[in-house]
């Protein structure tokens, strides 16, 4: 009983508790074999419960709903609805304010447009002919912003795709076809 007669480490395993595999086969075992009624049941149960159930839960809680409005008090009932009116008064003054600043900006502007047109017309009944539109959004827009820079090409002009590579030397795959090996 030297080195050659060694004792082997025993091997661990996992051991699922039994009670578990039991449990487990004989719930499939009891679908096997009741698993129709089991679905008919559940069925019932559902169509029951929409065709008799349901409503008698939606008209008890609505006449909760109903007591509870009804235990409300009065005065606390109109100061309520009081208070919601005034806030959509003051809503619909604040709309109104800002219609009319609106509409006057844009009488504003209307009439500013209208007194250049004049002026153009008056210009050119003097013989100073009519002034240019994009020479006068230049002047405005020219001094308070500098012109962007140009972006650069992302590849040359003279690529085309369609027309290969300019080398001689290109890679081409080979044909596809049945082998024209000899033999």
């Amino acid at each position: 009983m030297n080195g050659a007669e060694q004792e082997e480490p025993d091997i661990l395993q996992n051991e699922t508790p039994e009670s578990l595999t039991g449990a487990v086969s004989a719930g499939f075992a009891f679908l096997q074999q009741y698993g129709w009624f089991l679905l008919l049941g559940v069925v019932v149960v559902l169509y029951l419960k929409s065709r008799f159930l349901q409503p008698r839960l939606d008209s008890w809680q609505q006449q909760r709903e109903d007591a509870s409005y009804k235990k409300m008090d009065e005065g606390k009932a109109q100061s309520q609805l009081e208070a919601m009116e005034r806030a959509r008064q003051r809503m619909q003054e604040q709309l109104d304010r800002q219609a009319a600043e609106y509409k006057l900006k844009q009488k504003e502007k209307e009439e500013k447009a209208r007194q250049e047109k004049i002026a153009d017309w008056e210009r050119h009944q003097e013989g100073k002919g009519y002034r240019s539109k994009i020479r006068a959004k230049e002047e405005e827009e020219g001094p308070s912003q500098p012109k962007p820079k140009p972006k650069k090409p992302l590849r040359s002009d003279d690529y085309n795709p369609l027309m290969g590579t300019s080398g001689g030397a290109s890679f081409r795959p080979p044909r596809r076809g049945p082998s024209t090996g000899g033999g």
